[in-house]
């Protein structure tokens, strides 16, 4: 009886162990997640380049509403597209769709949330369907607050 106790309990401390064997330990290159800067709203310079290499240049709009962004670019040779997106810690994730001669182009976009001494700069990737089935890059750097209704 004992003897099966104890084959028991030390199944259990040998599983324990191994399901997590760092729990306790930080990795040594991992960053402690930023709490989250104030709001991200606010006028940005848009620098990526699409799945043929070719860069693009454009301006992004960023404005907070309660929980989420509403979040709007003009890129290129004067292409408007639109989505929404949400924050968790220093990341922002944003949907958005686009209408063109071929059809609906809809794409999600992930944010590394970074802090400069100019405001925030996201740098990220994104893709899209229909699409060639690769991430692009992109970066949105700060350029000035919204302006306010006074």
């Amino acid at each position: 009886m004992y003897g099966s106790m104890f084959l028991v309990l030390s199944a259990l401390e040998i599983f324990s162990a191994t399901d997590n064997p760092q729990k306790d330990k930080l990795a040594p290159n991992l960053r402690q997640v930023e709490p989250e800067m104030t709001d991200l709203s606010g006028y940005y310079t848009c620098k990526g380049q699409e799945a043929a290499g070719k860069s693009y240049t454009g301006i992004v709009v960023l404005t907070k509403k309660n929980d989420v962004y509403l979040i709007s670019w003009v890129v290129g040779g004067g292409s408007n597209f639109s989505g929404i997106a949400i924050r968790q810690g220093n990341t922002l994730s944003a949907s958005w769709a686009i209408a063109t001669e071929r059809g609906l182009v809809r794409g999600v976009n992930m944010y590394r949330v970074e802090s400069t001494a100019t405001g925030p700069r996201l740098v990220g990737r994104w893709a899209s369907v229909p699409g060639p089935g690769v991430q692009q890059n992109e970066t949105l750097t700060f350029l000035k607050n919204l302006d306010t209704d006074d």
